[in-house]
């Protein structure tokens, strides 16, 4: 797998978090990239995406007056090395010793602490590590290392699993869209992906087996209401889910378009895993 692809779609995939929530406009988070062209890793490119959302979203949550988030990679003889640093508020020694730990978190009651142990964890599976660097009042990075793979490997097909759906993802944006496809792929089910909702709609007119549609509510053209009503009317029983960022208008009553399942941003595997749970295939 390419680690800078799941970066960018990391990116793409979080980029309103760090302009709107809960945050006034002055207190802005500059985003930098500093992309080397690394050699390929071995894995599981839904696990690693997972892992380094994580470390973005604590990166984040670390600067409430703002600030800046970098993302570097670099490559040395034997390993493919990705920092994520902020200009937060730091971490103590006790909380660095501490921070790799299960439910330990400094963020209050709604964090389950899991993020950086859950990417810890992850990295280690591929056979990697990690580091953290911080100081209090400066900042922290947070340093992945995964061994360099020498040759990419074509895997063999697998059986569907059992609840495997097939599925129309509508995205105007095309890292988001290429980031959740290759997040639902990953977790076995077939996806077509739209532009936008007029494609969208001229899909389900001509594929009589699709389980689902995801769309994202804010595009232009047509909306994310208007492709669940145009779907809604071609096919009744058509599940339709509507995938929703930080500061869109949701004052629509969802009932009334009969949206499935909402999923707010930022999009996890586990939340999709989780909305997906309850679609059954017709």
């Amino acid at each position: 797998m390419n680690v800078e692809d799941i970066l960018r779609g990391v990116v793409a995939l979080l980029h309103g978090h760090w302009r709107t929530v809960n945050r006034p406009p002055e207190l802005k988070i500059e985003v930098e990239t500093q992309f080397s062209g690394v050699s390929p890793v071995a894995g599981d490119p839904a696990a690693l995406r997972e892992a380094l959302t994580n470390i973005v979203l604590n990166a984040v949550d670390a600067m409430p007056d703002g600030g800046r988030l970098g993302i570097d990679t670099r490559m040395s003889d034997n390993t493919v090395t990705v920092a994520v640093s902020d200009t937060g508020v730091g971490m103590s020694d006790s909380v660095q010793f501490r921070a790799q730990e299960p439910f330990f978190t400094t963020k209050g009651v709604k964090a389950t602490g899991l993020g950086l142990s859950v990417a810890y964890g992850i990295v280690r599976s591929h056979g990697g590590d990690v580091t953290i660097r911080s100081a209090e009042g400066v900042g922290t990075t947070v340093t992945l290392m995964l061994p360099r793979s020498m040759v990419m490997t074509a895997s063999e097909p697998d059986t569907p699993p059992p609840g495997a759906l097939r599925i129309l993802l509508v995205d105007d944006e095309t890292d988001v869209r290429d980031a959740l496809a290759d997040m639902l792929v990953s977790s076995g089910h077939a996806v077509l992906t739209a532009s936008g909702g007029e494609e969208a709609l001229a899909i389900v007119e001509r594929e009589p087996r699709l389980d689902l549609v995801l769309t994202d509510l804010v595009m232009p053209g047509m909306t994310g209401w208007d492709v669940a009503m145009g779907a809604k009317t071609r096919r009744p029983q058509l599940a339709v889910g509507l995938i929703t960022g930080w500061g869109e208008p949701m004052d629509e009553d969802s009932s009334q378009h009969e949206i499935d399942f909402v999923v707010d941003k930022p999009v996890t595997l586990e939340i999709l895993r989780e909305a997906l749970a309850h679609v059954r295939r017709r």
